[in-house]
Parts: structure tokens; sequence; C-alpha cells
């Protein structure tokens, strides 16, 4: 019997998928970078397309609020994507 997911569930599996592979990404490239420093591996861990979103203001009365961020996504974190999607479909 297929079970009913939702769609908030999908996007907090991918948002903690490429969570955990940029953190698992960072500490390989981090750790073989200290034993190879500036080689190839070192690059493919840690480089990263950066994309950042312009910050918006919020004027209010009496405060205003400014929202912004930015997407760091690096190889890692795409199979961390991968990894937590397959999770999620199959269990």
């Amino acid at each position: 019997m297929a079970r009913r997911r939702g769609l908030g569930k999908l996007v907090l599996v991918i948002l903690v998928g490429a969570v955990v592979g940029s953190a698992v990404g960072e500490v390989i490239g981090l750790v073989l970078g200290h034993f190879m420093p500036d080689s190839m591996v070192e690059k493919f861990f840690l480089e990263a397309f950066t994309y950042t979103f312009p910050p918006a203001t919020l004027p209010l009365v009496v405060f205003s609020v400014t929202f912004g961020f930015a997407l760091k996504i690096n190889i890692i974190s795409v199979v961390g994507i991968g990894v937590a999607v397959y999770y999620f479909r199959w269990y």
C-alpha cells in the first residue's frame, strides 16, 4: 500500500540532505586539503556554486526587517540530496 507523503516533508528532506552533504564535503575537503594542500581533490570538494539572493527590506512603523540568503552548493551536497531523496522514496 502506498504511503502518502507531503510536499513539505520532501522539501525538508532535500534541505537536510543538502546541509548534511555540504558539511560532509567541507570536512572531506579540509581533511584531504591538510594532507594534499592545493591539490585538485581539495578544489573538487571545496569549490561550490554560490548564488546570493538580494536582500529585501520590509519597513514597518516601529522597525524594519531585512531578509536575504545565499545558496552554496558543492558536489557532495548534490550527492547528499540524492541520498536523501532515495531514502525518502524507498523508506
